[in-house]
């Protein structure tokens, strides 16, 4: 009986890296979009609950709270793009030294 030996690589894992970056792009963002939607919905439900408060100083540590919350989710989605922008270099990165000989893939390189 021969014996065959594997050559070559798989690109099984590369093909799983390119689905996660997809999935997590595509989660990410549908977070950003519900938790602003959901936020100013909540904010517009109990808005009148924050107004009815008496005591100035509880009233506006409430509504700076909740400012405070609104800039960082806006802050946040500003920073997506790069985000996702430093995602794909890895993934490329990672996936251009594995098909090279720098990447090892099991061949005992010493990197």
């Amino acid at each position: 009986m021969e014996k065959y030996e594997k050559k070559g690589q798989m690109a099984g894992n590369a093909v799983g890296n390119i689905i996660t970056l997809i999935v997590g792009v595509g989660v990410a963002t549908l977070v950003l979009i519900f938790v602003g939607s959901l936020g100013g919905q909540t904010y517009q439900l109990v808005e009148a609950d924050i107004d009815a408060i008496t005591n100035d100083t509880i009233k506006g540590s409430v509504k700076n709270g909740i400012v405070s919350g609104f800039e960082a989710l806006e802050q946040t989605g500003d920073y997506l793009p790069i985000i996702v922008l430093a995602v794909v270099i890895s993934l490329v990165l990672v996936l251009v030294l594995s098909f090279t000989n720098f990447g090892g893939a099991g061949r005992g390189s010493a990197l």
